[in-house]
């Protein structure tokens, strides 16, 4: 009788924040043994490794997918399909589809399209708009077992726009209540209404960028951070773009305040010329900014400024591209280039392996109370393993992705490192970038 089922020797196991040489041992999809190279673990199984890295499963928290709704633009079987083949086992799903998840029912009813077509683990989002606050929505949301809620201080996505500042702190009260974390869109409405309006003329890439600056991200992070002092609600800035917003957050955590920056591989990777250069395919909120912005994000990321990654993974179609960048949907395809663009980061000395764990494993489990079933590999994690050649070079090609979107600003870029085989509670579910798992075998976490 076999002490493992599965047995993992020859590669390099990130544990205890650095890479090791380890045997892994995997039993009924939980890790149970981590033992010196050479160790035989008498196992059902045994895969041989020649060095590559085995790295956690990630969790990403920041995943739009488009069903009920928009299932055209992303179903769940095609987004957890792309989520396996990028290597991310475990993903926290936004409320905005349609209709939005405002309510316990709504929540369920999702609940059950996941359980059906999901090719990875997943927890949930609830929504908060003006429509909820104060309803006791919020707090059944909690008790529902969502892990976080979403809102919008902008017009992203119109139905959970939430430009009356005073429902806004209302909301962060009653969110503070339940004790779960709030993400939240952070740019200012009526700075966006003034820029639009002067760029309505304009022609071009310039015209998108000009209608979004920085200080509606500035102006809008600085008001999150007031309520997050006078409320105590724990809150997620997503996608921060400006060094300057970094700063600010910087501060008001070193003050005691319960707040975390959002940074995307996508403004980790293209500042705007690179956008403008590739046109409305690339467009995403809030915008990327000149280079030197973008070296400051990375200066900001490696001083311990940033807390989380997550993709935005967030599909249109592409023809919806193809028409004036101000008329354009903002959101791409994401999950299969997000940690490919990481690897990408460490072998040109940006990022370390360690950074990019603890960024897009670790924190965001811990933060959505996952952890330590996922995000790390440790005995007693599920066995979400990810095993990564970092030098195994190779080419983007949209085409060929399990996404239903089938462009990506990312396209015919040459990338250094690449998740070779993706494993979810010891079962393979994606290899060389192509899911291999069943709609219905991920499972729902809480």
């Amino acid at each position: 009788m076999s002490d493992v089922d599965t047995q993992f020797s020859g590669g390099r196991v990130y544990h205890a924040g650095e890479l090791m040489d380890l045997t892994v041992g995997v039993t009924d999809g939980t890790v149970t043994h981590l033992a010196r190279p050479g160790t035989a673990l008498n196992a059902t199984e045994q895969i041989e490794l020649d060095g590559e890295w085995i790295l956690p499963g990630f969790v990403d928290g920041h995943i739009h997918l488009r069903e009920p709704g928009y299932v055209e633009k992303e179903g769940i079987e095609t987004g957890t399909a792309a989520a396996a083949a990028g290597g991310v086992t475990t993903i926290v799903e936004m409320p905005n589809t349609t209709p939005p998840v405002l309510d316990v029912d709504r929540l369920e009813e999702k609940a059950a399209r996941f359980a059906r077509d999901s090719h990875v683990d997943h927890a949930f989002f609830g929504a908060i708009t003006e429509e909820n606050v104060g309803t006791g929505n919020i707090e059944a949301l909690a008790e529902a077992g969502i892990t976080a809620f979403k809102t919008f201080m902008a017009t992203s996505f119109g139905p959970l726009l939430m430009d009356d500042k005073g429902v806004l702190y209302r909301a962060f009260e009653e969110v503070s209540d339940t004790g779960l974390p709030l993400y939240i869109h952070a740019e200012d409405e009526e700075y966006l209404d003034e820029f639009t309006t002067r760029c309505k003329d304009q022609d071009g890439m310039d015209a998108f960028f000009d209608s979004r600056p920085p200080i509606a991200e500035t102006t809008a992070v600085s008001d999150v951070l007031d309520m997050v002092e006078a409320t105590g609600a724990e809150t997620v800035i997503a996608h921060v773009t400006t060094a300057e917003a970094l700063s600010r957050i910087r501060d008001g955590r070193a003050d005691g305040l319960p707040v975390h920056a959002e940074v995307t591989p996508y403004h980790l990777t293209f500042d705007r010329s690179d956008v403008a250069a590739i046109g409305t395919a690339a467009i995403g909120t809030p915008p990327a900014r000149d280079s030197q912005n973008f070296e400051g994000l990375w200066t900001h990321l490696r001083n311990g400024d940033v807390q989380l990654l997550g993709s935005d993974h967030a599909p249109h179609r592409l023809e919806e591209r193809d028409q004036p960048p101000l008329e354009v949907p903002p959101g791409m395809p994401q999950l299969e280039t997000a940690v490919p663009a990481m690897l990408e980061a460490i072998d040109r000395g940006r990022l370390s392996v360690e950074k990019l764990v603890e960024l897009y494993a670790e924190s965001p489990a811990r933060l959505h109370g996952l952890y330590p079933r996922k995000g790390t590999i440790r005995p007693g994690a599920d066995a979400d393993l990810v095993v990564v050649d970092p030098d195994r070079e190779w080419e983007v090609d949209a085409t060929r992705f399990e996404s239903a979107a089938d462009y990506s600003p990312f396209d015919g870029m040459t990338l250094t490192g690449m998740a070779t085989a993706v494993y979810q509670r010891g079962t393979m579910i994606a290899k060389g970038g192509e899911t291999v798992s069943e709609p219905g075998d991920g499972i729902r976490l809480s």
